[in-house]
């Protein structure tokens, strides 16, 4: 009998052996004839690639934003011959879904748009269930950290966000610390990060950014902070002190943008809030306002990443779909776009930009004009969160805020 196991065993190895090679095998493949990674040409033919495109019929984009919609709309008005398949699944979703299928040998999926630093550049990318592209010509437009290892499509951010019609001699507040006193009590406001891998990310710059966090302290109190029993650092202690403070947790972004910028209010909660949010301002007549010079800073930057899925069965689709996020090749600093950004001479222009021109979702490129609102961005005060620090410490973070939350 137990020869009989050891065989079964040995048999089971073998298969499982067996089907990674050949995986592997079928992923080299693809990526070699889809002139991907290694492969890409130092010199791009897109008339060709339009003509594989345009025969291939077809491209799936799986993505965490709720514009890929317009994004779908917008490539079948420039590309009619090709079928845009648009699902907007949220950033946990997208990875948790994709990955699920992958393991199930399930290759539908073209393009990949999501945040989430950690999983995509350190399980996705070499795991090689995505493949990072940049068209050629965009190389020197677009600084080597948001292209390298991943395309960043956007840079988007949260923010703290106050009402300007309440406070309407300028921000309530100057040091995030002031946030963590009674006068506040109950009246600041931000996501529940589990369940949102951008709210969780949040969390993880301001614990890497700890060092900025305690001088911003020493600054506002005048003395070196003083950390609470169990609490690691001044970034963990700033999120201990909000919860302590009885902050308010919101499961939607949208109602964060309502809690902050409701007119009428007398006593509005300052949000930590997505900052495409402010352009609620126009559609919904808020009265939102970003914290621009806030110490330490009040934007808090990451990426949202495209990239072709491993095996991708549009992979010419696929490119120029990336090819058609970022812009087109005319764009300058100063080319003039006029509203509707997503029709017409703008829409040539900008092309997949359109739907993300306002202010809230950036391009990475250097060479684009800035969406109307945009000016302070350059300037503004930032903080990134790393992808490594992500990779070996969210985990950590999230394991933080379930145990403060609980208590």
């Amino acid at each position: 009998m137990q020869t009989l196991m050891k065989g079964a065993a040995i048999a089971t190895l073998g298969w499982m052996i067996g089907s990674a090679a050949l995986a592997q095998d079928a992923f080299e493949t693809w990526i070699k004839t889809s002139e991907l990674g290694a492969n890409q040409p130092a010199e791009e033919n897109w008339g060709e690639i339009t003509r594989k495109a345009n025969e291939e019929g077809e491209v799936t984009i799986y993505s965490s934003s709720s514009s890929v919609s317009a994004l779908a709309e917008d490539f079948m008005k420039l590309y009619p011959k090709i079928k845009v398949n648009a699902y907007d699944l949220g950033s946990e979703k997208t990875i948790e879904k994709f990955v699920r299928e992958q393991q199930a040998g399930i290759f539908n999926v073209d393009v990949v748009n999501t945040a989430g630093t950690a999983q995509m550049i350190f399980d996705l990318l070499p795991n090689k269930r995505i493949v990072n592209y940049v068209p050629r010509y965009l190389t020197d437009k677009i600084p080597e950290e948001l292209r390298e290892p991943l395309l960043t499509q956007v840079i988007e951010a949260t923010v703290l966000m106050y009402n300007a019609d309440a406070y309407k001699d300028g921000p309530p507040v100057k040091n995030v610390w002031q946030l963590t006193e009674p006068d506040w009590k109950k009246r600041f406001a931000m996501k529940s990060p589990l369940g949102s891998l951008t709210s969780l990310a949040l969390l993880a710059s301001i614990v890497e950014h700890s060092d900025s966090f305690a001088k911003a302290y020493e600054t506002y109190a005048g003395k070196p902070i003083e950390l609470s029993d169990g609490i690691e650092n001044a970034g963990y202690e700033f999120l201990h002190r909000l919860l302590k403070n009885d902050l308010v947790i919101y499961d939607s972004g949208s109602k964060l943008a309502t809690a902050s910028g409701l007119k009428g209010q007398n006593n509005p909660p300052i949000t930590f809030s997505s900052m495409h949010y402010i352009n609620k301002n126009g559609s919904d007549d808020y009265a939102n306002a970003i914290l621009y010079d806030i110490d330490p800073a009040g934007v808090f930057a990451y990426s949202t990443y495209t990239s072709i899925a491993g095996q991708a069965p549009h992979p010419n689709a696929a490119k120029l779909f990336i090819a058609f996020q970022m812009g087109s090749k005319d764009l300058t600093p100063d080319t003039k776009v006029e509203k509707p950004y997503r029709e017409g001479e703008s829409l040539k222009l900008l092309q997949g930009m359109a739907a993300y021109f306002k202010v809230g979702t950036f391009s990475p490129r250097t060479d684009v004009p800035l969406p109307k609102g945009g000016e302070k961005w350059p300037e503004a005060k930032k903080i990134f969160g790393s992808a490594e620090f992500q990779r070996d410490n969210v985990a950590a973070v999230n394991d933080f805020w379930v145990v403060e939350t609980s208590q």
